[in-house]
């Protein structure tokens, strides 16, 4: 292993102080002089044609400075990519869920303007609603999209090898069929907003997003708005897990606002509204069909995916291509083949969540494996092992893998939870689960981009400033893209300041998503860093008058190696560099990858997916289950992540940690209720979460595989960290008490009556 200063080390968060005494700013904490208040009428049924929206009454309100409707906006249809754009900003003739934006007021407080959303009337034909997601591909099912000629939005089909010739020659075949819930991101921070617009139309929106840069071009296209007019800046951020990736209607609607009255206008979600109106994670229907030779080797596996698209695409369509890539990437499989159909209902549109299609298609497969293994009395792991993949293979749908720990994941995993011990000394209502993950460690260039740039300058007094488009949402990334550059300038972090995320001041960055920005943005990062390195040890071999390659850089000073006291200074360097030769210190760092993307990738079905590395991992459950109410208690939970270096363990740990507690939530109790489309628990009342007394003790195993391709030698592990959780826990279930959950949540209540159909 390299020996590093400052890589590797667990470094506290860099926020850590201001956020624990309560003096970082959030977008909320923003106060501008003469703000108003924006709200947003939303509709109360979830089909409906609009005849008519009256404002009159509203707008003689006092206190109310602007109103608008679809008629103010220019009615450009949105969405992650302009192929799939199906969202207005306001609805012009159609609502299709219980939340769609109809019309927004800003007043001088809130007060006048929930009162003012109350005076406006809309005239409407309510229309007959769907929202099954099987009911709605049924012929004659009300349509939700005019243009369309079904609810299905996108149908997408891979087939590798033959997987009807794969099942002939395997001598079991394993069927079953698989479910998962909507999940709410339940960030701490609630969406928020605020706008100007100068006389000029010059706007600029403080914003809580994980995609500045990206949202910026959005707020562009949607509102007709030349982009360099558009300033975004980006305070500190209370989470996200992918719900703050988009372009929300509730943005451009303030924008509109504050060009319509010259003021800056506010809009912030209250936590219902948050639960109501946003984004949410797809849920899906997989229909599985595995077929396995008798040593354990999986010959041939089909899956057949219905996901619940809700009423607008948003991520919809990337969000089935990596169900597709990851269920079909597992494993050393010849024969695979995958038919999902994306479909419209009258419900919540789904959008990116933590794991992005991952987590679904990992708890049917990994539950599944289950399944294999007790047909073929097989121990679960060495199932797996059998199967598992392996470092700098191509896989059957040409996915290039470089590095891969699967196997030190599962062995290691094995090892640190005494699954053997445990297994012979089973104790009666216990039970211990495994599940195996893939995921991207880097995001993808799949849709054509994976860009992360970054500049880094010595002032004039010898210090550093970094500046780079990715935001931290609360995950670290501060700490660590400040780490491998302070590791390559020879300083300390502290030394580094930093500006982030803000569009007219940073390179861009396509956002914090898809475990990408230690990657990507590390990437960008240490190629600045390194140009700046290059450039001082240049100015400082003229002025020792020296070698470059024969400097040694320690203690912000430079000096000819083993002759410490002929050195000089980072201040002296800046100084002449900046006064004397007119030429400041600063270098630029770009990553936009992979570049070596397969002849392979098929964007239409996502095969050779252009990943430039993947990650694995092996969550291992331990539970109880109590036999006379089907309460399950998580008892120790392990985590084994292949991520390449951990840049920073202390930081990594906690990843992994908040992801597996995510991951319980969803396995055993977040569940978003619906009834005829409405969410009928949207507060932390009844949507139910894990507090503090409910976690387990959980230990993290990070396994080094170092990628020859990322910065350090690092991976991503943000949003793996909970994409096996929910199988692990099922199996342990099962375990325990023989109950085989194929639908989640794996509430009490199903456990129970699973104990009593026995």
């Amino acid at each position: 292993m390299d020996n590093y200063s400052i890589v590797g080390k667990r470094i506290p968060h860099r926020d850590a102080v201001e956020k624990a005494k309560g003096s970082a700013v959030f977008t909320s904490d923003i106060k501008l002089n003469g703000t108003l208040h924006g709200k947003i009428l939303r509709s109360p049924v979830p089909h409906a044609q609009i005849r008519n929206i009256d404002i009159s009454k509203a707008q003689k309100l006092k206190g109310v400075k602007a109103i608008i409707t679809s008629k103010d906006t220019p009615q450009i249809k949105f969405s992650i990519s302009p192929t799939w754009a199906d969202k207005s900003i306001l609805v012009d003739k159609k609502v299709r869920y219980i939340g769609d934006e109809i019309a927004a007021v800003a007043a001088v407080d809130e007060e006048f303007a929930e009162e003012a959303l109350e005076l406006i009337e809309v005239d409407w034909e309510e229309l007959p609603a769907v929202f099954d997601p099987l009911e709605a591909m049924q012929p004659g099912a009300p349509l939700l999209h005019d243009a369309v000629e079904n609810n299905i939005s996108k149908t997408m089909t891979m087939e590798c090898g033959s997987v009807e010739e794969g099942f002939a020659e395997a001598d079991l075949i394993f069927e079953d069929t698989f479910q998962t819930q909507a999940q709410s991101h339940c960030s701490l921070e609630t969406h928020c907003c605020i706008a100007t617009c100068s006389p000029t139309d010059d706007v600029k929106i403080w914003v809580n997003s994980q995609a500045p840069h990206p949202l910026r071009q959005k707020l562009s296209a949607a509102l007709n708005i030349d982009a360099a007019k558009i300033h975004v800046a980006t305070p500190f951020i209370g989470g996200g897990f992918g719900s703050k990736i988009d372009l929300e209607p509730a943005q451009a609607i303030c924008v509109l606002l504050a060009k319509k009255t010259g003021k800056p206008v506010k809009i912030e979600h209250s936590r219902k509204e948050q639960f109501m109106t946003t984004r949410m994670r797809h849920p899906t229907i997989s229909k599985l069909k595995f077929g396995v030779k008798r040593d354990g080797t999986i010959v041939a596996k089909r899956a057949e995916v219905v996901i619940d698209n809700g009423a607008y695409n948003s991520h919809g369509p990337a969000v089935m291509a990596y169900n597709n890539v990851m269920f079909s990437t597992l494993y050393r499989v010849k024969n695979i083949k995958y038919e999902g159909q994306l479909v419209y209902t009258n419900k919540n549109w789904g959008g990116a969540c933590r794991g992005y299609g991952d987590p679904q298609a990992t708890f049917a497969q990994e539950v599944m494996m289950d399944m294999i293994a007790e047909g073929l009395k097989m121990d679960p792991i060495d199932l797996r092992l059998k199967n598992a993949n392996i470092p700098n293979e191509i896989t059957a749908n040409a996915v290039k893998i470089t590095s891969c720990g699967l196997k030190e994941c599962l062995t290691q995993a094995r090892e640190a939870s005494g699954w053997i011990a445990k297994k012979a000394g089973k104790k009666k209502y216990r039970g211990l689960g495994v599940a195996a993950m893939i995921y991207t460690g880097g995001g993808s260039i799949g849709s054509g981009f994976n860009y992360s740039g970054a500049t880094m300058q010595m002032n004039a007094d010898g210090t550093f400033h970094l500046l780079m488009g990715a935001v931290d949402i609360g995950q670290g990334s501060n700490t660590i893209l400040t780490q491998m550059a302070a590791e390559i300038m020879a300083v300390e972090p502290e030394a580094i300041s930093l500006t982030t995320a803000d569009t007219d001041t940073t390179f861009p960055c396509m956002g914090t998503f898809g475990s990408r920005v230690t990657f990507c943005a590390g990437n960008a990062v240490t190629e600045a860093a390194n140009g700046l390195k290059q450039q001082l040890l240049e100015n400082a071999a003229e002025m020792l008058e020296a070698n470059p390659d024969d400097l040694e850089m320690k203690a912000k000073k430079i000096f000819v190696k083993g002759s410490p006291d002929k050195a000089v200074s980072y201040a002296e360097i800046g100084a002449a560099s900046f006064y004397k030769k007119k030429k400041p210190l600063v270098a630029h760092g770009y990553y936009n990858g992979p570049e070596d993307v397969s002849a392979e990738f098929d964007p239409a079905t996502y095969r050779g997916y252009p990943a430039p590395a993947m990650v694995f991992g092996t969550h291992l459950a331990e539970v109880e289950v109590d036999p006379a109410t089907g309460k399950v208690e998580v008892l120790n939970f392990t985590a084994a992540h292949d991520l390449g270096r951990a840049i920073n363990p202390l930081l990594v740990e906690g990843q992994i940690e908040g992801g597996a507690v995510q991951g319980i939530g969803w396995s055993l109790m977040e569940d978003l209720q619906f009834e005829n489309g409405e969410i009928v628990n949207p507060n932390f009342h009844d949507y139910k979460m894990l507090t503090i007394k409910d976690i387990p003790r959980i230990t993290s195993l990070l396994i080094e595989t170092i990628d020859p391709n990322g910065p350090f030698g690092a991976k991503g592990i943000g949003e793996c960290a909970m994409v096996p959780t929910a199988p692990a826990i099922v199996n342990a279930i099962y375990d325990a008490v023989g109950v085989r959950i194929k639908e989640l949540p794996a509430t009490s209540e199903k456990i129970f009556k699973g104990l009593k159909d026995k």
